[in-house]
């Protein structure tokens, strides 16, 4: 295991030790694509892989035992779980941006969740789809939230509540904290992407939630945080932001590994139904291909930056604008669109084989296509934030 600092060495050095135990427990999480698919879940096996490699503690803080990485770092290791499964990636992914958000509320509330165990896994729905009612010592809440990522894996969970008044009426929104034993999952997740993620409903019906596991939507949203030098550079970070960048980060690495397929495979194919025995004769296929690889590095390039960017004013403790920050939603959209158009061609170039149940050629197009549509990663949203902050424009999401 590597010691860590703050220094940007310590974080290259850990950063690529997490990189090689992805690549060590890969066997592990190929296997269970299958069971995954079927079950909808991630299977146990993958589960303690996740474990024992120490993925989800990737932005746990080292107060508590966890690994306090940074953004490229995190998506670094998802572009690689891709290659094995995208489904894996984009749980590893929700645990950690979910510590990462639980790091916002009260040092009690921090305590209870991971001092007895700095593996815990988290989860976090942002749908405000549940109520709160404030009662002695904390609050009653009830509701029903959709896309509960891992939950079937998870310890905890952050769910969006608004809180009503005497009179029945919001009055504000609520960050809760709630253990997943407490909550009643619904078998909800049929879809043909993204499937072992296991994203189900969770209910609760007038749940205690004490006072020290509640926090404004606001305080949870804000980005107060970022010049505060009493604080890591992790817990600088604009957390929605960095979960937005490695979302996007597990959809290009689900490119980049359709892509090493079809180069690693056209040696070896023809194209029907002309002459061409192998691939890379054909000069169409070769250009097709250069296109469609140079896509997916600009999609990485744009990953890449806005991940420097985030971490970069996360070091030097300062805040980025929200000029920044709107073109970073701009990177994440256009780099899924990138990748998902890219994904499109290597299928083409590739041929109807793609679509055989047991290439993954037809499942990484399946993956990368779902995920691209979470609401964080929408281009035509991105498009228009980056667009409108040329103007000024007043953003059209609650937060960035």
């Amino acid at each position: 295991m590597v010691t860590m600092t703050n220094s940007r060495t310590d974080l290259t050095d850990l950063r690529t030790e997490l990189v090689d135990r992805v690549h060590k427990f890969g066997p592990v999480f190929a296997d269970g694509v299958a069971e995954g698919e079927r079950e909808r879940r991630l299977p146990d096996a993958t589960v303690r892989a996740v474990d024992q490699s120490q993925l989800g503690m990737i932005w746990t803080a080292r107060a508590y035992g966890g690994l306090e990485a940074d953004v490229r770092t995190m998506s670094e290791v998802a572009k690689a779980l891709s290659h094995y499964c995208p489904s894996t990636s984009w749980v590893v992914n929700n645990i950690n941006g979910s510590n990462l958000l639980a790091a916002k509320f009260s040092q009690a509330a921090r305590d209870e969740v991971f001092g007895d165990d700095p593996g815990v896994k988290l989860a976090s729905i942002f749908a405000a789809s549940g109520t709160a009612v404030r009662t002695e010592g904390g609050y009653l809440l009830s509701g029903t939230w959709p896309y509960g990522t891992g939950i079937l894996h998870d310890d905890w969970a952050i769910l969006v509540a608004r809180e009503l008044g005497a009179d029945g009426e919001p009055v504000g929104g609520l960050s809760v904290l709630v253990p997943v034993a407490d909550l009643t999952v619904e078998d909800t997740w049929h879809t043909v992407g993204m499937r072992a993620t296991g994203s189900h409903t969770v209910t609760l019906r007038d749940a205690f939630v004490p006072g020290h596991r509640v926090i404004p939507a606001e305080v949870q949203r804000g980005r107060e945080n970022a010049t505060d030098t009493g604080l890591p550079p992790l817990f600088r970070t604009a957390a929605i932001a960095a979960m937005a960048v490695v979302c996007a980060s597990v959809v290009l690495g689900a490119g980049q590994a359709a892509r090493a397929f079809v180069v690693e495979k056209a040696p070896h194919r023809g194209i029907a139904p002309t002459k061409y025995t192998r691939q890379p004769d054909s000069r169409t296929f070769v250009s097709s291909l250069g296109r469609t690889a140079l896509s997916i590095d600009a999609a990485e390039l744009h990953v890449n930056r806005a991940a420097t960017a985030l971490d970069e004013a996360a070091q030097a403790a300062v805040s980025l604008p929200d000029a920044e920050l709107l073109r970073i939603r701009g990177d994440v959209g256009q780099a899924v669109g990138l990748v998902t158009t890219a994904l499109d061609e290597l299928l083409w170039a590739h041929g109807a084989a793609s679509f055989a149940e047991s290439n993954p050629l037809q499942r990484y197009w399946r993956d990368a296509n779902t995920a691209a549509r979470h609401a964080m990663l929408n281009v035509h949203v991105g498009h228009e934030l980056y667009g409108g902050s040329f103007f000024g424009l007043e953003p059209i999401v609650p937060s960035l």
